[in-house]
């Protein structure tokens, strides 16, 4: 063996024990686990964006395309289990390369419309910081500010920006914010008709399944918002409880969530509920 191999092997063993020595510390520090389930999985742990680079050699890019895959494979069995980790892993690839396409829309389908519109949102920001170029971005970041958090002036924004990126719908967009602006903008169906898309695009068997269970929870909260129209236009008032639409007929029973967050009634009006998850350090 000459001496350039012998020191191509040396190289490769100390970056291979280097590698397990910084896996192993990372563990001794990880974040909190979001929940009792998650604490009890081997397989949960996120380790901090300058370890994995570290790791690497370096390589932030191949760091964050390992993690991506990582939290792809996770089964729609173990959605409600494994929410906080998941919500840690996409903002970790985020961390490490905010521009990764994959990472921000199953983060966007998966987060935000699975209980962590929050999180969703943060990694939305910035992909549409790093893709400079991409109206996508800042379009579902937009919609996500408005149809989550009815922060008008914000949604207008960042699809003010998406309309100045696009040159194939630059007027679909600019028409979108000044629906925003007049609150007319029939976000539900359009929520409904993207998350139905992307599920009918995928070919991966455990994401349409994933994507499906929100589209069902989706159409729940569609089913409460027809609910309360109904019965306000036949009482001529506004709806004062959700338990008003049982009692007067118009719903047998509320809409079951299969993803189990469920809904809630606020400030006169059904939202999706968000999940609580601690520990967060994605920011």
């Amino acid at each position: 063996m000459n001496s350039y191999s012998i020191q191509a092997t040396t190289k490769l063993l100390v970056s291979t024990l280097l590698a397990i020595g910084l896996f192993q510390l990372a563990t001794q520090f990880r974040l909190p686990p979001a929940s009792r389930h998650a604490e009890q999985s081997t397989s949960t742990v996120v380790i901090s964006a300058p370890i994995q680079v570290l790791m690497y050699a370096g390589d932030r890019f191949l760091a964050a395309n390992l993690e991506a895959m990582r939290v792809a494979a996770i089964g729609p069995a173990q959605e409600e289990a494994l929410a906080g980790y998941r919500a840690r892993a996409h903002g970790l690839v985020s961390q490490l390369n905010a521009c990764h396409e994959d990472n921000l829309y199953l983060a966007n389908a998966m987060l935000s419309w699975g209980g962590s519109a929050d999180e969703g949102n943060t990694i939305l920001q910035r992909a549409t910081e790093c893709r400079y170029w991409d109206e996508m971005p800042p379009f579902l970041l937009g919609f996500n500010r408005y149809f989550f958090f009815r922060d008008f002036d914000g949604a207008q924004q960042a699809i003010d920006i998406a309309a100045a990126r696009s040159e194939e719908n630059s007027t679909a967009f600019q028409h979108m914010s000044i629906a925003i602006a007049s609150k007319k903008l029939n976000d539900e169906k359009m929520a409904a008709a993207y998350l139905r898309n992307q599920r009918d695009e995928a070919t991966d068997q455990k994401l349409i399944k994933r994507l499906d269970r929100r589209l069902k929870r989706l159409e729940g909260l569609i089913t409460l918002r027809e609910a309360q129209a109904h019965f306000e236009k036949e009482h001529g008032r506004p709806l004062a409880h959700p338990n008003e639409l049982l009692s007067s007929g118009i719903l047998d029973k509320p809409p079951q969530d299969p993803m189990r967050i469920g809904y809630e009634f606020i400030d006169g009006g059904f939202r999706l509920k968000a999940l609580k998850i601690g520990g967060m350090e994605i920011r």
